[in-house]
Formats: C-alpha cells, structure tokens, sequence
C-alpha cells in the first residue's frame, strides 16, 4: 500500500497543472526533435540511441536485489540481528532511515539500516541517480535542449525494469518493499536534488523542468507487478495499492461523470446510499486514516489492519479490540477522526449510535481515488515516453545481447567484470565517442554525448526496375520464375538488410522505396547496383551469351531528402498489415525516376548526331517550347540524387572523406572524354573519397541539370557508376591533373 501523506503530495503537484488547464501527463512527453542526437526509426518517428554501461547495470541489479534479500531475511522470516553487528551509518544514511521510518512505520528497522547503510545498497542506487540527473542538467544547459526529462524518463525506465526482472519470492512482501523503500527514497533524493539546482528559482522554463521531473514519478514504476498500459486503470491489485477497493473504483469514476469534476465533493454520499458502496467505503477510509495515525502517532500497530483486510472487517465489525497499547493510542489522538469515531464505536450503545458517518465527509477517499486515476494516465504516457529511447547495444552484437539479459541472473553474481563486459564497455566508449549514441556512465563528468553530430533525418531512394526485370525475363526463359525467387528478390533483401538503418517501405515488381540516412541509402544503392550488375553477368554466362553485345537492362535510381515524415499503420482483417511512411521526398523521386522511349530516342538524336555519347545514365536535356522557352527533358537510367540529398551527403561525409569539387575546362577535357557528350551546363564534378578507404573507388558526382521534379526545379546530380567506361577514364586519366 501506498503511504496517505503521498496523496496530498501528489495532489499539490496535480492541481497547479490541472489549474492551468494542461494535463499533468503531457510532462511526461520527450521533444526529440529538440535533441541534437537522434536517428530515425523503421515507423517514421524518431528516437534516442543510447547505451548503458555495464557497471550501472550491475549497480540497479545488485542493489535491488540486496533489497529484495533483506526484505526476505528480516520480514518473511523474522530475522533478528544486533544493531553493532550491521553496517555503519552516516548522517545521510540516517536521514534516509528516518524519512522511510516515519512513512512506514512498519517496516523493519534492520533491514532498512542495512540496505541504506550496505555500499552496494540504497547508497549505490542513489548515486546512480544523482550522477544521471546531474548529467542530464548540464547537457540541458549546455545544448539548449531538453535533456532534463528525457534523462528522468530513462532512468524511470531503467529502474522499472529491474525491479520487473527481480525474481518472484515473497512478491506481496517484495511488492510492499520495493514500492515503499525504492519509490519513497527516489521522490526524497529528487526533491533533495531539485531544491540544490532549483533553490529560489522562479523563473517559468526551470519551473516547468522541475515538475517535467517529478510528476512521471509514480507508485506504478516502483512495483514489480506490472499490468500493460491498457489494464492499468481496472487492474485490482494496483487499485489496492492505493488504499481503495477495486469495486468502488469504477463506481466513482460514474458518478464524476454525472455530478462533474467541480462537484466530486458529493460523490461521497451518492456511493454510501448503497449498502455495499459504504461498507466498500467506510473500509477504504478506514484502512488509510489507521496508516495516517500510524504516521502522525509512531504507533506501527495499526499496520497490523491496514494491511490485512479481514481483520479490518473485524475491527469494524466490533468483532475485536485492539490491545491495550492501541487503545491508549487512540485516547491520546482523539482530534483524528478515525481514533474519535473507533473509541465511540467500540463502545458501542448511545456512543456508537452518535458516532456519525465520517467517511462521508473526510475527503481521504476521494483524493486517492483522484491521486490514483491521475497517476494512471500519467504511468501511461510516461510508458509511452520510455519507447523515445532506443537501446542500441541491444542490437549490436551477441556478446551485448548476453549482457543486456544478464540483469534477471544477476542475483549471487560475483564482484569480477568478464571479459565480455570489458569488451562491451570499451565498444560503447568507442560508440559515444563517434557520435553514434548517447551513453549512461558512472562519471558524472562526462557528457551524455561526445557532441559530434548524426545525420538527423531520413531521405527516400526509389529504385524501379520493371525494365530490368523485363530484360532478365527475356534472357533467363523458362527459369524467369526461378530467377526471381532464387536470386533476385533474395539478392535485394541482403542488400538491405545488410545496413540496419536503412527501412524497406514498398516493394513490389515495379521497383521499391527505401527510407533512411542519406549515406546509408548511397551505401545501399551503389552496392544493389553493382550486385544487380553481376546477377547480370552471371545469367548470360549460364546462357553463354555475351554481355558486353548485349544492351544493359535499364535501372532507374533517385534519391531525395525534402520535408519531414509522417507514418500510419493499419491493421485490416483480410488485407493485414498496412503501413505508409510519407514525406515530399516521396514525390520527387517518383518524379526523377522518369523513363520514357521517346525521349530516349530524341536525346540520342541530338547527342548521336555530333557521333557523341552521354557520359552517364541521367540525362536531361533542353529542349525548346512552344513559347521559346526551354524544357529539360530528364531520362533517368542511372543513379540520381537531388541537391538536397547531395548537400546532406556531403555535410555528413565532411570529417570523414576528402571531397573535391572540380570544374576541368575543354583542355582539360582533351584526349580524355574526347568521346562524351557533356551536360548543357558544362562538367561539374564532386569526388568524394573516404579517409582510410583509399583502395576502394571513390564516388564520382556530376551535375545532369535542372529538370522540374514534381512541379518543382531542381539540381540534379548523378553518382557515376565506377564501373562505366566515362568514369574509368575520369578516375585513372582526370583525377589525378584536375584541379
């Protein structure tokens, strides 16, 4: 059960928010799009990478599952040991007991000397915490980006979850425990934190950073019972948790819908005209003003009925009297309603007739019930919220994998690192250092992030291939249909699947969409060309044809970043699973994937006339209008990119490769692409050579022109195919005289 001093403190904090007309829950939402390191997921949305070192995750395990033994030895089994014989505390520990002590009064006093006072215990956790908040408060300072409730969020998360993997013995107990003990001594180091950063601070931006901290902090995270979101409002053992009885729940949540949020003060009496509604009634208010005079008298015998619901009834029921001790209790606390009604009560005659119905009017019940159904909706989002943070060592190789699932066997685990858990935290030093994720350390000196950027964004590649697939038919005959199950589609699929950034949105025999950073769809496409290419010249080798006197099937490839993604997925009975992922990129690649046989013939016509060839496969061409203004003509049978998706390239490409831009004028040019027919502009070309990749071909760009994409003029650029016999000549001829 949950302390009754929670409810008025959590309602000092709902209320302003409410006030306002906001909603508590909204504080609980991360703006990721404000975070200057994010990546893009396969649903459009967009999502934190980040990485926990090992060394925390062994300090939340270990820790929780100390609690979880000491919760065992000194409550199941009543264990009694001499306070010399426990650890020694300091002034800090002792306040910790102290604050816990006076908000259950019946927890054992060992086992919380001993867990606040272990080194590996609520001392351990603490720093985790403390070290995890101060981090987030100075990258929030130092990017101008909300960094103070993303970190909150997580490391809520991070907790819930181990409480979650602990295992199932004495759960009532442990239960109990963790909610009282872990959840109680997380809202006091917050508010110990928060009066140190936020002391005399007034100003509305901390204001909203303070409460971004402590609303998402609820009962809910701290329980190792943990319903799905949906079931959370309904779910009984949580509703008792809160002190209420799950029937009357639902019954209060009907009459707040008929009298109204201003009037919830005669909810009360509405439920107690029903027998059972104030019976149900009257033992909620009972149960949590009994925990309310445990706290106010230090007399932790009460517990004894809060926590046991028969012999509440008893007690009630006038079918027992508490013991001597509890009866003087009650004498010396008369001004609690609780103690004046029970002294009446238990007397019983003429005094327990005038004891009145104080459960009607005592509003102990109704700011649970209002404590509890906000929580709920707050638990809810703050779930919701967790989802923005992407575990990317979960991902990344089997030994993180290991590691990640280590925290439910953790339990009796010696103190020595494996030698996988050095390995993983050295490969996410390595990650955090490249700027790849944002990463949970013990020094609270190191930033979240090393401050080097990632490409933000997803651009969109459309590749069609009907024609090439038409060719392929042509060629493969009878075994057409074997080709495209055996080699082609299983061919694309490794492919893509090789770059785990990179999301498949559309596929079908007309070609496909990808989705990702724009270096991860270049990576893509260059490498499913090239394979494309040799599925090629493998077919004509088994058909002993010649490839080179063959015509190359056409392959048409654009790629594009322009405004920002929107995504909705269905779920149908009969058509199943639907999803669409939509950007203004989408428009212009199908736009610059255009491929017509007309004006196939009419570009080889002005080009063939002057004996010329065209020096790559995007070629655009002006062609006068009716009004003398030229039209560009585009026919895409090779990889284009829009200037956009370029200038991202090359932007996240500028720490990483050398990159040149070149312009050769016509002696340049001489004996070396005496051949080609140049672009209507001119040759302009960017070379982009990767460091450390100096064996590897470097990517050759040259601007085609500017044809109108989907209503829209637009540069366009041509990544050459290394292979072409053009690019052979720029690469082994021009590169190296070209300045």
């Amino acid at each position: 059960m949950i302390s009754p001093d929670y409810f008025s403190f959590r309602w000092s904090w709902y209320s302003p928010v409410l006030n306002r007309q906001e909603q508590p829950a909204e504080r609980c939402a991360i703006e990721v799009r404000r975070l200057p390191i994010r990546v893009s997921g396969r649903d459009a949305g967009e999502y934190i990478p980040y990485a926990v070192h090992p060394e925390i995750k062994k300090t939340i395990s270990a820790s929780l599952h100390r609690l979880q033994d000491y919760a065992i030895r000194y409550m199941v089994r009543g264990e009694k040991v001499s306070a010399h014989s426990l650890p020694g505390m300091d002034e800090r520990m002792r306040s910790m007991v102290a604050h816990l002590r006076k908000q259950n009064p019946h927890l054992s006093r060992d086992m919380l000397h001993h867990w606040c006072a272990d080194p590996k215990g609520a001392t351990a956790l603490l720093k985790v915490c403390e070290v995890l908040w101060e981090q987030g408060w100075k990258q929030d300072q130092m990017d101008a980006a909300p960094w103070v409730p993303a970190v909150n969020v997580l490391l809520l998360k991070m907790i819930r979850h181990g409480i979650a993997s602990l295992s199932s013995e004495e759960s009532g107990t442990s239960n109990h425990v963790m909610l009282c003990v872990v959840g109680g001594l997380y809202v006091w180091a917050l508010q110990a934190f928060l009066k140190r950063y936020l002391e005399g601070v007034v100003e509305v931006s901390r204001i909203a950073s303070y409460e971004s901290m402590m609303l998402p902090v609820t009962p809910m995270v701290f329980l190792h019972h943990q319903p799905e979101s949906n079931l959370l409002s309904d779910d009984s053992r949580l509703i008792r948790y809160y002190g209420l009885e799950p029937e009357i729940v639902p019954q209060l949540r009907y009459l707040r819908g008929k009298v109204g949020f201003k009037n919830e003060g005669g909810m009360l009496a509405l439920l107690g005209k029903d027998k059972l509604g104030e019976h149900l009634l009257r033992r909620s208010w009972a149960r949590l003003s009994l925990w309310k005079l445990a706290m106010k008298s230090g007399h932790g015998a009460w517990m004894r009925w809060v926590l046991d619901a028969k012999l509440l009834d008893k007690l009630l029921a006038g079918q027992m009297q508490p013991d001597a001790a509890s009866m003087e209790n009650l004498k010396t606390h008369v001004d609690e309603p609780v103690a004046a009604w029970l002294l009446a009560h238990l007397s019983g005659g003429r005094a327990a007739k005038n004891a009145g119905e104080p459960w009607l009017r005592d509003n102990i019940t109704l700011l649970a019930f209002r404590v509890f159904d906000e929580d709920v909706r707050v638990e809810i989002a703050r779930r919701e919220a967790e989802k923005s943070w992407i575990d990317k060592a979960v991902h990344s190789a089997p030994a993180r994998s290991s590691i990640q699932g280590g925290s439910s066997t953790a339990r009796g685990v010696g103190g020595l690192r494996s030698t996988a858990n050095v390995q993983l935290a050295h490969d996410l030093e390595q990650a955090w250092q490249d700027g790849e994720l944002v990463l949970i350390q013990p020094d609270a000196g190191k930033a979240l992030h090393s401050g080097k950027a990632l490409s933000l964004r997803h651009g969109c590649m459309r590749i069609e291939w009907s024609e090439f697939l038409a060719g392929m038919h042509a060629i493969s005959g009878p075994s057409a249909a074997e080709f495209l199950d055996k080699k082609f589609l299983p061919n694309l699929l490794s492919v893509v699947n090789a770059n785990e950034s990179i999301f498949l949105d559309e596929c079908s025999a007309s070609g496909c969409l990808l989705r990702g950073s724009v270096l991860a769809l270049t990576e893509t496409g260059v490498l499913l060309r090239k394979s494309l290419h040799h599925l090629y010249d493998e077919l004509c080798e088994q058909r002993a044809l010649d490839a080179d006197t063959l015509v190359y099937p056409p392959l048409s490839i654009c790629m594009d970043m322009t405004g920002e993604w929107i995504f909705s997925e269905q779920q149908h009975a009969r058509l199943g699973s639907q999803r669409i992922a939509f950007s203004l990129a989408v428009t212009q690649v199908d736009a610059g994937v255009c491929r017509d046989s007309n004006v196939e013939r009419l570009m080889k016509t002005c080009v063939g006339k002057y004996g010329l060839k065209p020096i790559g496969g995007v070629n655009v061409e002006p062609v006068p209008g009716n009004d003398g203004v030229k039209v560009q003509l585009l026919h895409n049978t090779g990889f284009a990119m829009t200037s956009s998706a370029m200038k991202e390239l090359t932007s996240v490409l500028s720490s990483r490769a050398e990159i040149r831009e070149l312009r050769p004028d016509h002696r340049d040019l001489a004996s070396i692409l005496d051949e080609y027919q140049f672009p209507a502009g001119g040759l302009d070309l960017l070379v982009i050579q990767r460091h450390g990749e100096k064996e590897q071909e470097p990517w050759v760009l040259m601007k085609a022109g500017k044809p109108c994409l989907a209503g829209v003029d637009v540069d366009l650029f041509e990544l050459l195919d290394e292979d072409a016999a053009a690019t052979r000549q720029i690469v082994d001829h021009g590169l190296a005289h070209w300045v």
